[in-house]
């Protein structure tokens, strides 16, 4: 059957795509459970980044195709999209072996990519004949340029990490096996740092991209930086050469 599970790593939330025995394709009820798991999450005040991943050795193959007919207008994928990419979190995608068509919808949703060094990406729409969601397509444009997105687009090729990397698809590549242990060790730095810091910037470069950042959202979160307690205890641990424990909370 497959399902979208929700565990935590200290102050991390870890969301697993499960169902390995198919390279954890998603299925509709899959798919529906993927707004559900990242609405628990932002309304989690104690957790402080996401780490989403594949159960076994895939993160996602994309979509079961037995299910494709009912999904022709792809609304349960984008929902989960868009989800994604709204969780006021920090997301880190944790990729192995394969990451294709909803897979890579998935992955690029999320603000930062983590690959094994053996993974392959694939945008396969143009092997179904269907259209791959706007949104999706807005996304990899942003991450790669038009001339990448076209390409992966018009062939449906597949292409392998270190493609994927020289071309903006995803951050880093790790070791085989390793993507998961390196998003939680990155989430978990993320977690030491400002959170002010990291929810404004998160915020902003999202507008930014969107072309849609209204000035005053932007002043803001400069005035609520120099009212808060973060810059001040950033300043005195500096002096002081010690580790800042910062305060601010969402």
């Amino acid at each position: 059957m497959g399902e979208v599970t929700l565990g935590r790593d200290g102050s991390t939330a870890v969301v697993t795509l499960a169902r390995p025995n198919k390279h954890n394709s998603m299925t509709e009820a899959m798919w529906d459970a993927v707004p559900e798991v990242f609405a628990a999450i932002a309304a989690d005040p104690t957790l402080l980044a996401v780490v989403i991943h594949g159960a076994g050795d895939s993160f996602c193959a994309g979509s079961d195709i037995t299910d494709l007919e009912g999904q022709a207008h792809a609304e349960r994928p984008i929902r989960a999209e868009e989800a994604i990419a709204a969780c006021p979190l920090p997301v880190i995608a944790a990729i192995e072996g394969h990451c294709h068509g909803g897979g890579c919808e998935l992955a690029l949703a999320a603000d930062i990519r983590v690959a094994g060094d053996q993974s392959t990406f694939s945008v396969p729409p143009a092997r179904l004949g269907i259209v791959y969601p706007v949104s999706a397509t807005q996304r990899m444009v942003d991450l790669m340029g038009p001339a990448v997105t076209k390409e992966l687009l018009f062939t449906a090729r597949r292409i392998d990490a270190e493609r994927a990397l020289a071309v903006g698809m995803v951050n880093e590549l790790t070791p085989t096996g390793e993507a998961l242990e390196h998003a939680l060790a990155m989430a978990e730095a993320m977690s030491r740092v400002s959170q002010l810091t990291v929810r404004a910037s998160k915020e902003i470069v999202t507008g930014l991209v969107r072309r849609d950042l209204q000035a005053e959202r932007a002043i803001s979160w400069v005035r609520r930086a120099a009212e808060g307690p973060d810059l001040q205890e950033g300043i005195r641990a500096f002096a002081e050469r010690r580790p800042p424990e910062f305060t601010w909370r969402a």
